[in-house]
């Protein structure tokens, strides 16, 4: 009788064939498997992130995929006047909140900068400061920032 396969490509090959006998595959398959699907997941990402300085001339980023992403006027210029000069140089664009499968209903900022300034634009007071080398967000609050930012704020899948 002959077996009927309903994948080839790659995720045969990153799982391998289908009769080894095991239950459990290879971890090493499992890993490569996992990157494989984070890495769809992330599609999209802003791998070189230019300052807001420059991005108020030329409001365009690109993704690794070589993508463009055109960002708002007026959320720049919202951005620009919650900065001094100097911040206007060091705050590097799309800020990336990271969303993780160990904290299901959390998400962080790593930037300390970019945490800050979310801080001064939203008016969140003592709540969400930045403590250990990350500003934690609801996730609800997290998404809710992105569909209000747009491609300013990135996703990322950790």
């Amino acid at each position: 009788m002959a077996r009927i396969r309903k994948t080839n490509g790659e995720a045969r090959r990153v799982l391998g064939p289908s009769c080894t006998g095991r239950l459990v595959p290879d971890s090493r398959r499992i890993d490569v498997w996992m990157r494989w699907e984070f890495e769809k997941l992330n599609a999209g990402v802003v791998t070189r992130p230019k300052s807001l300085r420059h991005l108020m001339e030329t409001p365009r980023l690109e993704t690794r995929e070589g993508d463009a992403v055109d960002l708002g006027r007026r959320i720049l210029e919202q951005l620009a006047a919650a900065c001094t000069t100097l911040e206007q140089d060091r705050l590097r664009l799309p800020i990336t909140i990271h969303f993780s499968a160990d904290v299901p209903d959390s998400a962080f900022v790593l930037d300390e900068l970019a945490a800050d300034v979310l801080h001064r634009i939203e008016g969140w007071g003592e709540a969400y400061r930045y403590r250990d080398g990350k500003m934690w967000l609801p996730q609800s609050l997290a998404v809710d920032l992105m569909l209000r930012y747009g491609g300013v704020l990135q996703k990322l899948m950790t």
